[in-house]
């Protein structure tokens, strides 16, 4: 076996491409054999061998022991496993490897050794981990290939179930980190494993708190002198590759603690911020010099001190160790320990002001945000970079993207000092940027650049500018002076001029009336002039949009026709990449005047449906023409005239495309256009449009095309379903009767419920509308179908997809829709009872605001009819802790072997604990609902337990740092998580009084009955059943 394995591994080296694919395939078949790791092994130990096949003996091992090592690996392939005594004597000898002289040799067997672990530690293996520790005291090269094993190891298998071998091991890693025996390569590698221990920590962090609360603390105090003392080192001239490596690694150790276990960093921050600080103040010259200004005297040193070469002899910078920097000071900003050195009090006003510190910290940001010059080098290779750099949600990470964090971060919790910092901090550097710009420095226009780029990222800096602050930050008058004007007029910088546009469109509200006028014309002729830099023509286009949205329709109407003809001869020159922006901006100037919207038609709709012939697959683009067609549909002056250019290609792409996507995207743009239309629709659209989508719809099998039709069939219900009742095909089969059909195809046992993920909004649409179209037995037999499919429905999110069906027809007939689903039998259980089930289960993945509410009412009607049907149910309750998975990180089989196990309870009392969570969780606050009670009409937060949180890491409020809309950061969420854009466009929904009802006081009142009247003996039968949380919310809710 050695002797083929040998001649495999040589072939395999052979510049022969016929040898080395037979050696290939070969070794293949010879991994079949259990003796193939090893022999593989003894000829990686084998001095004899040449090094070149020993490598590859190693590396042979390696890709074995993902394979065939265990049936548990990801990249298992079906073959014999070895038995214990076999992989006991590779283990043995692929260790050895880890003393060998060649460093190769050691650093693949490295990764061998933690592949190994992560299968055969600690059961087979259990005396690994002294190993390694004991080879952590041996030569540095041993040192150096224990910790690349600890840091594949620890980071892919370990938890908390290693607690103890973690704590050994952190005292190891510091010896060894601050210890002057070893070189920087192996003071990262400690730092690095160190890294990883704190994510292990972390997770512990909540339930092993006792141990993590005694043991982190002297950890830390230890481990951070030492991180410090590295961060503080200055650098050399050059050949700093290894300190920037360490500085970087020490920096990322700080950005995991304090993301990871902030509570016990707060003693440590102003020290850390300090040193932080000092770095930032000693690398910025010569960041400047080095990546700035390079035709400064001192661009060649600069370059010197902070480019390194890898050892792979690629170039890197101290960029990584800036962005670690920023990172930090983000996520430690808003604690207390630190919150001293950005705000102080006003004595006069008793205002936050920011303090000199922030200040200063403030230019240093601007100072580094400034345009790199490789930034110019790829945008003027490629405009998409420029596009994808100033792009809120841009794919590429740099030094200015971490600044652009760090400054939204702040503007987060320091919102006005923030703005008065950077007022500051600008001012300050315009002068530089005058002085320079007289001296005919031409790296003025990058200061200028830099500041009107900071300024426009905080929320409230136009309201600072524009308010006399009695000189604590500039003028919007001087900003425009110094800073926007020269820009503007400067076509030689032209990434400058396009910055004087956005900046003026971002503040454009405090703007006087005519410099606003101003840059609106010449936004409006910038995007038509093709002599113009793209830059300029790209950055107006961005200012554009801005206007069209902050500014009085008065102000922009006058250039509206000149913005749409504009974007419109620009859209289409840019690539996939950059439509959007321009796409966008079209999107917004249509919505100034309707009437001058159709008066530009033609030019809109050939734009618009152009765009997406050319690229219906990209995403992004086809929602921006969805909103466009959506808007077209519902102008009255253009509707006519739109739908006959748009629904010719929407119609063709659905009946003819053979890519499935196509056809998807098609339909999308088909709802888009109903969407927009009134209720009911104009005559003929559904006699025209809902036959042939529902031929289209009939023969796919596509889950795209299928999903989007169950959303575009949707709104043929609910805006025109008379006529879909009323229109029949040559059959006599309505359209009512082919919707139906539809949705039990698709929730027939055998169809996908990927692919039916929006039928339960069909459905509910269904229950609103239909109900004087639809029989009594037909009806009847709709709730059949959806109920057999949930009683095999896997996927949570498809079964919450169907609740509010159910809850539609709770609402409506509490008591017939129990009657008629007790009726019913599925398996062996009632269909009430898969009912509730998947209801209980899944209450929580019920998605969207009016969702979420009718499924709280739902619940409360069923409780109130203290119906015996229902309260003889029996259901899960809460988790009973598993003794065998507590304490672990549990995997998928370890869920299988000891699953979660949870009290029996009765179906009364889980629609309790149900809707006690959902009073906790507050869903009026969650979707920011503008005259809602809140939470804190029904209970009073604070009363209710907590476990004193961060030990001061947490704001704690009331201090006006951060913005005046205490549920601000919440919109992001209700936007992502809780989408209900659909709410706002249902009109039926809209006038539904649960929607616009406040949930919690319905709640509220809800509870203070069912406990006054002892609905369903709710002291005695249901309380008890409560845990003590619930018993306090409950408590509040009653007294």
């Amino acid at each position: 076996m050695e002797q083929h394995v040998f001649e495999a591994l040589q072939g395999t080296l052979s510049a022969d491409d016929t040898v080395r694919q037979n050696s290939e395939q070969a070794l293949k078949r010879l991994e079949l054999d259990t003796g193939f790791p090893l022999a593989a092994a003894n000829i990686a130990l084998a001095d004899e061998a040449g090094l070149a096949e020993r490598q590859a003996a190693i590396v042979q091992i390696r890709g074995y022991v993902s394979r065939h090592w265990s049936i548990g690996s990801a990249k298992y392939e079906p073959g014999p496993i070895p038995d214990q005594q076999a992989k006991a004597q590779v283990r043995e000898k692929v260790f050895l490897l880890l003393t060998s002289a060649n460093r190769k040799l050691r650093m693949v067997a490295a990764a061998v050794v933690a592949n190994m672990a992560v299968y055969d530690w600690p059961d087979e293996w259990p005396q690994l981990f002294s190993q390694l520790v004991e080879l952590l005291h041996g030569s540095h090269d041993q040192v150096q290939a224990a910790l690349s094993v600890f840091g594949e190891w620890v980071n892919s298998d370990m938890s908390e179930q290693q607690l103890d071998q973690i704590g050994v091991l952190i005292p190891e890693l510091r010896r060894i980190f601050g210890s002057s025996d070893y070189n920087s390569d192996t003071h990262v590698l400690a730092v690095r494993v160190f890294t990883d221990c704190i994510d292990i920590i972390a997770i512990m962090s909540d339930t092993r708190r006792e141990f993590v609360d005694a043991h982190v603390p002297p950890i830390l105090r230890e481990w951070i002198d030492h991180i410090l003392h590295a961060i503080r080192q200055p650098l050399a001239s050059s050949n700093n590759g290894p300190a920037i490596l360490l500085k970087t690694e020490c920096v990322k150790a700080l950005v995991k603690i304090v993301i990871g276990i902030p509570r016990y960093i707060g003693p440590h921050s102003p020290a850390i911020l300090e040193a932080l600080w000092s770095q930032l103040q000693e690398l910025q010259e010569p960041y400047l010099h080095a990546f700035v200004y390079q035709d400064s005297a001192h661009s060649e040193s600069a370059t010197n001190m902070l480019v390194y070469c890898e050892d792979d002899g690629d170039a890197n910078t101290i960029d990584n160790y800036l962005c670690g920097m920023f990172e930090w000071i983000s996520r430690a900003a808003e604690s207390k320990p630190v919150r001293k050195f950005f705000v102080e009090k006003s004595k006069d006003s008793g205002a936050l002001n920011p303090t000199l510190f922030f200040k200063q910290l403030a230019a240093s940001l601007i100072c580094y945000a400034q345009i790199t010059t490789d930034m110019l080098e790829d945008w003027a290779d490629d405009m998409d970079l420029f596009v994808a750099d100033e792009d809120e949600d841009g794919y590429r990470f740099n030094v200015r993207v971490s600044v652009q964090e760090l400054i939204q971060s702040l503007d987060d919790v320091y919102t006005r000092p923030l703005a008065l910092a950077l007022g500051w901090a600008a001012q300050a550097r315009s002068e530089l940027a005058n002085q320079w710009r007289n001296e005919q420095n031409g790296n003025w226009w990058l200061v200028s650049e830099s500041a009107l780029w900071a300024l426009g990222l905080a929320s409230s800096s136009a309201a600072v500018l524009s308010t006399d602050n009695a000189g604590s930050a500039p003028s919007m008058s001087s900003i425009l002076d110094s800073d926007v004007w020269p820009l503007a007029q400067s076509s030689s910088f032209p990434y400058g001029q396009g910055r004087a546009f956005i900046f003026a469109s971002n503040v454009a509200q405090d703007l006087p009336s005519d410099v606003a006028t101003a840059f609106v014309g010449a936004s409006a002729n910038a995007v038509a002039d093709v002599q113009l830099h793209p830059a300029v023509r790209l950055s107006a286009v961005r200012a554009i949009s801005n206007f069209c949205r902050h500014l009085s329709a008065d102000l922009v109407k006058p250039h509206q026709s000149q913005f749409i003809n504009g974007l419109a001869s620009i859209i289409p020159q840019l690539s996939e990449d950059s439509a959007h922006i321009a796409l966008e901006a079209l999107h917004f100037a249509l919505r100034v005047d309707q009437d001058i919207t159709a008066s530009l038609e033609p030019v809109i709709s050939e734009v618009a449906m152009g765009v997406w012939q050319r690229y219906p697959g990209d995403v992004l683009l086809t929602s921006i023409v969805i909103d466009i067609v959506e808007d077209m549909a519902g102008n009255v002056s253009a509707r006519e005239a739109f739908s006959q250019r748009a629904l010719p290609v929407i119609g063709a792409a659905i009946t003819q495309a053979t890519d499935g996507m196509v056809v998807s995207s098609g339909i999308d743009l088909l709802t888009g256009l109903l969407k927009g239309v009134p209720t009911p629709m104009p005559a003929g659209y559904t006699e025209t449009i809902f036959p042939v989508l529902m031929q289209v719809l009939t023969a796919s099998s596509d889950s795209e095309v299928l999903q989007s039709g169950q959303a575009c069939l949707k709104y043929f219900v609910q805006k025109d379903a008379e006529r879909v009742a009323q229109w029949h095909d040559e059959n006599g089969k309505s359209g009512l009767e082919h919707i139906v059909h539809f949705i039990a195809v698709m929730l027939s046992p055998d169809a996908s419920e990927s692919a039916a993920l929006f039928i339960g909004d069909l459905v509910a649409k269904v229950v609103q509308k239909c109900g004087a179209y639809i029989a009594g037995n037909d009806f009847a037999e709709l709730v059949r179908i959806v109920t057999a499919r949930l009683a095999t429905a896997h996927t949570s999110s498809f079964c919450a997809s169907n609740i509010p069906f159910y809850s539609q027809l709770v609402i409506r007939h509490p008591t017939e829709t129990v009657s008629l689903l007790s009726s019913m039998e599925f398996g062996g259980r009632s269909g009430l009872e898969v009912v509730l089930s998947v209801w209980f289960k899944s209450y929580l993945d019920v998605q969207g605001y009016y969702n979420r509410k009718i499924s709280a009412v739902a619940l409360t009607r069923l409780f109130t009819l203290n119906d015996a049907r229902i309260n003889s149910l029996v259901v899960p309750g809460d988790l009973i802790p598993n003794a065998a998975n507590n304490g672990k990180i549990v995997t998928r089989s370890m869920s299988r072997t000891n699953p979660d196990q949870f009290t029996q309870i009765p179906a009364s009392a889980k629609m309790i604990k149900l809707l006690l969570a959902e009073i906790e969780m507050d869903v009026e606050s969650t979707f920011a609902r503008s005259g809602g009670a809140g939470l804190s009409a029904v209970i009073d937060e604070d009363e209710l337990d907590n476990d004193g949180g961060d030990d001061g890491w947490e704001d704690d409020g009331g201090d006006g740092l951060g913005d005046t809309d205490a549920f601000g950061y919440l919109d992001d969420l209700a936007g992502s998580d809780f989408d209900d854009d659909d709410d706002e466009d249902d009109e039926d929904i809209q006038a539904d009084p649960i929607y616009n009802q406040d949930l919690n006081e319905a709640l509220g009142s809800f509870f203070k009955q069912a406990v006054q009247s002892d609905q369903s003996s709710f002291r005695t039968s249901i309380v008890p059943l409560l845990t003590d949380r619930e018993q306090t919310v409950l408590s509040k809710i009653c007294s």
